[in-house]
């Protein structure tokens, strides 16, 4: 089993700047490495927020995941992949569904059961 991923990082700009952004990197690479997984590509969104889909890297990213190329997205939170809960809900599950991609979060660790994937949507808030 291919064990690629790429790391999403965003921050909004309120109160986060670049260093904010080189640390979820840090941390991300850091735990791909702990779990054996190769990073292949990292997609950043500057002063972007999170509440909503309007972030270029994070459309390319979707885009993407149609390629084959990974099978992970490694995010330091679940709230830095999406803030809005109907988002998150429904491009985790497309990825899930249609290309095998499952969404991690580096410092909130989710079981991949059906417990977990409710744990995941309250961490979402």
């Amino acid at each position: 089993m291919n064990n690629n991923a790429v790391i999403y990082a965003r921050y909004s700009s309120q109160g986060q700047n670049e260093q904010s952004i080189e640390g979820q990197v840090r941390i991300c690479t850091a735990y791909a490495e702990s779990k054996g997984f190769t990073v292949v590509k990292t997609y950043m969104d500057k002063a972007r927020t999170g509440t909503n889909d309007n972030r270029p890297d994070f459309q390319k990213m979707i885009s993407d995941a149609d390629k084959g190329a990974f099978q992970h997205i490694i995010v330091y939170k679940f709230d830095r992949f999406a803030r809005n809960r109907i988002d998150s809900i429904m491009y985790k599950a497309q990825l899930k569904k249609q290309y095998g991609i499952r969404v991690v979060s580096a410092t909130e660790p989710v079981s991949d059961d059906e417990g977990g994937e409710i744990y995941e949507n309250i961490m979402n808030f």
